[in-house]
């Protein structure tokens, strides 16, 4: 009796720590594989008919995280939703004033939400998609291609991996644990992109915290800068140029976007160095090209390069100071020039994405799934960059294109393992989307400069 009981009791303890097991994943996702086998048939292979006859459930998991299951329709697309419940911190108005309380949610796109989606017309499935992460533009989701299944890894739309073959039955993925995906799909899935550690931007941190305190001292002036001196200069010739009433008593700093860039650069420069940069090396041209063809002699009149070559000697110019090696900018590697997606999808449904171009970089609809994997896999740096422009024809000149609008871009991860980023252009502040609404189908070109604690801008 005594031997009967220990092998149920050692059982019972292996069948708990399996479950337990189940909901434990390296990213601490909430996982409902468990949930997910109680109420399989209830809820994923009724006809749709049925299912508008179920109401919302509340289940909890082998750890205590509760998930709601619910229906939801779109067009063309019916889902089962099992989503994890989530906090948020509300204010709201009471006859004594404004109260703070926590309401609770059940995102479905929430890390460790799961969604079962299918054809509207032939109830058959259409894919399987896991949250994972605190961005909801990231997921990995699963689709039957006959007897296969294959999986997409997404960032904003664009695809990190596109219809990679998996091993097991599609269907099996109505019960399949998060942990088990990763094991799965830990070799053919880009899961680095999803490796977030929140403690490795202070830096950044700190320097964004350093420039938004300065923003009120500074305004705009065309073509204005500041030599290695501190002395106010013109970009386009070096010379010492006259200064607005509002700075002459020292408290104040007049620049333009290409000067802010410097007095940003100039920030981690000089406490290495004792004094800023120069200006000459910073205006050499990056680019070749035919000096008789038109972009060469355009480029004589209208300066096609400008902000590129600025960018790229700026950032090459840090490093040198970094490494204590002098390095020209084709020698640097400091443009970002990486490839991280093969397709986006759009209006046109599924397309290939072109990705960077030389002398081009990226179009700026592209930039924030870019920067979302720089700020993973480069969480020390930040970068320059150079915004290309369409210029349309006019007195019979035909269009061209010209690089002469800059910024500086600093992405990070919040400590909730939010992705965002801070925008400083022409001394002001902005966010990424209102950079990218700026400008319209143009291109942006990115070179990285390592990030310091020692920044002190003039």
């Amino acid at each position: 009796m005594k031997l009967l009981r220990k092998i149920f009791v050692c059982a019972a303890v292996f069948l708990c720590s399996a479950a337990v097991f189940a909901d434990y994943n390296k990213f601490g996702v909430p996982d409902s594989s468990a949930i997910r086998k109680q109420i399989a048939e209830n809820w994923f292979y009724k006809p749709l008919s049925e299912l508008r006859m179920n109401r919302n459930e509340i289940r909890t998991n082998s750890v205590g995280e509760k998930f709601q299951i619910r229906l939801e329709e779109t067009d063309g697309i019916f889902s089962v939703i099992v989503a994890p419940e989530s906090f948020l911190s509300v204010d709201f108005y009471t006859q004594n004033g404004m109260k703070r309380d926590t309401v609770s949610e059940y995102s479905a796109d929430a890390a460790g939400s799961w969604i079962l989606m299918r054809d509207s017309v032939t109830e058959k499935p259409v894919r399987i998609r896991y949250y994972f992460v605190a961005d909801s533009d990231v997921y990995v989701q699963f689709s039957p291609d006959g007897n296969k299944t294959l999986a997409d890894y997404v960032i904003d739309g664009c695809y990190a991996a596109r219809s990679v073959p998996v091993g097991i039955p599609f269907e099996r993925f109505y019960l399949t644990s998060f942990a088990e995906v990763l094991s799965l799909t830990q070799k053919s899935l880009p899961w680095k992109y999803a490796e977030i550690h929140t403690d490795q931007y202070h830096q950044k941190l700190q320097m964004v915290g350093v420039i938004r305190k300065k923003l009120s001292k500074i305004f705009y002036e065309w073509d204005a800068t500041y030599d290695e001196n501190g002395k106010p200069v013109r970009i386009s010739d070096g010379k010492p140029r006259e200064v607005d009433e509002r700075e002459k008593d020292g408290k104040r700093l007049s620049m333009d976007d290409a000067g802010f860039l410097k007095w940003v650069v100039d920030g981690l420069v000089e406490p290495i160095t004792g004094s800023g940069l120069f200006l000459n090396p910073l205006l050499l041209p990056t680019v070749q090209h035919n000096p008789l063809g038109y972009s060469g002699i355009l480029n004589e009149k209208e300066a096609l390069f400008f902000t590129l070559d600025w960018t790229r000697n700026l950032a090459a110019a840090r490093l040198s100071v970094q490494t204590r090696k002098t390095y020209l900018y084709e020698d640097s590697g400091v443009d970002v020039n990486i490839e991280p997606f093969s397709a986006e999808v759009n209006e046109k449904g599924i397309t290939l994405t072109a990705g960077y171009l030389n002398n081009t970089g990226y179009a700026i609809k592209k930039l924030r799934p870019v920067l979302y994997v720089l700020g993973v896999t480069e969480p020390t740096f930040f970068y320059l960059a150079a915004v290309r422009r369409r210029v349309p024809p006019s007195k019979g000149k035909p269009e061209y294109y010209v690089f002469d609008k800059c910024a500086v871009i600093l992405p990070y991860f919040d400590q909730n393992g939010q992705f965002t980023c801070t925008v400083f252009e022409n001394g002001e502040e902005m966010t990424l989307n209102q950079f990218v609404s700026s400008y319209p189908d143009c291109y942006v070109h990115l070179t990285r400069v390592l990030s310091s604690d020692r920044f002190f801008p003039q």
